[in-house]
């Protein structure tokens, strides 16, 4: 079980990294707001102003996506689709990730099966998943 971790600079590929990983099979993943260490101080501690220079100049804020991952294999793609999405741009600076191992995990609430959990994010998504149509289809 690890924890994969990824900071993306470019807000523009979060619809497609999201898409890709639901494609894999993640289903589940934590994104929040993040800001870059210079812009922060740049905008905000006056002696380091000149940093915006070295920066977009406006407040850029960064997603950082947390998820945890069981299988070797799905980590392996998901991070395979994400250096692939960001090399794709033929930008630097996309942004960072790193795996964590974890060492204790579990859901929290009823435990429901796989089905379940299924029909639950095909919901949420309002469309099946491709890991379900491929299978209906075999």
């Amino acid at each position: 079980m690890n924890l994969l971790i990824a900071v993306i600079n470019n807000e523009e590929l979060l619809d497609d990294l999201i898409t890709g990983w639901l494609d894999i099979g993640i289903t589940g993943a934590t994104i929040i707001e993040s800001t870059d260490f210079l812009q922060l101080i740049s905008h905000h501690i006056p002696i380091f102003a000149g940093f915006r220079a070295l920066t977009s100049g406006g407040m850029r804020h960064n997603r950082t996506l947390f998820t945890a991952i069981e299988d070797q294999t799905v980590l392996n793609q998901a991070v395979a689709y994400l250096e692939a999405l960001c090399r794709e741009t033929g930008k630097p600076h996309q942004g960072i990730y790193f795996v964590v191992p974890l060492t204790n995990f579990g859901r929290l609430g009823v435990k429901i099966d796989k089905l379940q959990h299924q029909l639950h994010v095909e919901k949420k998504l309002g469309r099946p998943m491709k890991e379900k149509a491929k299978q209906d289809s075999e």
